[in-house]
């Protein structure tokens, strides 16, 4: 589903500078700016244990494994309880 979205942002200099350092378009800056904060919320949201592992990588829109890694990335530590262990399992065992 697509749906546009708008946003009164009056500094249109600071999206045409991030546009003109990426050399991206503004439709793919935005796509990028939104695809970035998505994964920093999730970062954030799972360190301070806000969200689960698998609710985590959702917000992100990665796979689990993916946003494993971007953990890893960003020295944030697992902290799998026993319901993320038995979603990853089940998750392993369907798609393996």
């Amino acid at each position: 589903m697509s749906m546009t979205i708008s946003v009164r942002y009056e500094p249109k200099q600071d999206l045409d500078f991030i546009t003109g350092v990426l050399g991206l378009t503004m439709s793919e800056t935005l796509r990028s700016l939104i695809d970035d904060g998505r994964k920093m919320k999730a970062l954030q949201l799972y360190r301070h244990g806000k969200v689960s592992l698998g609710l985590g990588a959702k917000v992100a829109k990665l796979t689990l494994s993916e946003f494993i890694d971007l953990l890893k990335e960003h020295n944030v530590k697992l902290n799998i309880d026993v319901e993320d262990a038995k979603s990853a399992l089940a998750y392993s065992r369907e798609n393996l």
